[in-house]
């Protein structure tokens, strides 16, 4: 009877063990005093990226600069490039498959340090969705950030893609990526830019249960976390929050860290 009234959980034991131990393998490798003391959950509102913007570049560059400060990162040696040309796609992310495939390379990420600057492009579509372009810089730093530190995420490196959104998340991007995650596809040919839209790799459910571990972790009410999701989110993030409640055995080894 007392099952009956159980809230569903929102994602399979099996995704909710991976997004603990990764939120566990963060917390050891990527500063967990700087989560605990200093990040701040970034909303897409005014207050977060303001600025005055009088082009489609100054609107990128605008975005890109704010993320770069909120993800912790003004000290690295970071260039925002205009796109000399665009395909049609969206700027790839990191190709580790080369690391996939060879088992001799299975305990290692490349290294990306440079005597130049880190040069990042994105994709000019997105200025018309800032959301996007956010989530999308993020994921892209984070990548760069996993990389660097040579550290594996739990699974290998074939989860580097969905690890490293959830480094994204935890430099406190969560409400961005969560509202990028899906995108209907339906409505008139004319509503619809397919190439505004963000790379996810993480499922929807994936992201909204990352975003509910980082707001527990950080002690964040509800209100302040789903003031700007997406309508339909909301509901998912309380019922995720619901079963981070039931994973004490879980959850208490990540506080205790802090």
């Amino acid at each position: 009877m007392l099952n009956f009234f159980r809230s569903k959980p929102l994602i399979d034991d099996a995704s909710c063990e991976w997004m603990f131990d990764t939120f566990a393998w963060a917390l050891t490798h990527f500063d967990r005093q700087e989560f605990f003391l200093r990040t701040r959950l970034i909303q897409p509102t005014n207050d977060f990226f303001p600025g005055n913007i009088d082009s489609r570049h100054g609107m990128a560059e605008t975005i890109f600069n704010h993320v770069v400060k909120y993800a912790g990162l003004s000290h690295w040696p970071l260039q925002l490039q205009a796109p000399q040309f665009f395909n049609g796609q969206a700027p790839a992310l990191l190709d580790l498959s080369a690391v996939q495939r060879d088992s001799s390379a299975a305990n290692t990420l490349p290294v990306l340090a440079a005597s130049q600057p880190l040069a990042m492009t994105y994709n000019p579509q997105q200025a018309a969705k800032p959301g996007d372009l956010a989530s999308s810089y993020a994921h892209h730093l984070a990548q760069h950030v996993v990389a660097q530190s040579q550290q594996i995420p739990p699974g290998g490196a074939e989860y580097f893609n969905e690890s490293t959104e959830i480094i994204a998340i935890f430099m406190g991007f969560g409400v961005m990526m969560a509202n990028s995650a899906y995108t209907f596809r339906g409505g008139c040919g004319s509503c619809y830019n397919a190439q505004a839209n963000r790379q996810a790799t993480l499922s929807e459910d994936n992201v909204i249960f990352a975003l509910a571990l980082f707001c527990r972790l950080k002690g964040i009410p509800i209100g302040d976390a789903t003031r700007n999701l997406k309508g339909y989110l909301k509901r998912n993030f309380k019922q995720a929050l619901k079963q981070i409640d039931r994973e004490p055995a879980r959850l208490q080894p990540l506080l205790a860290l802090k």
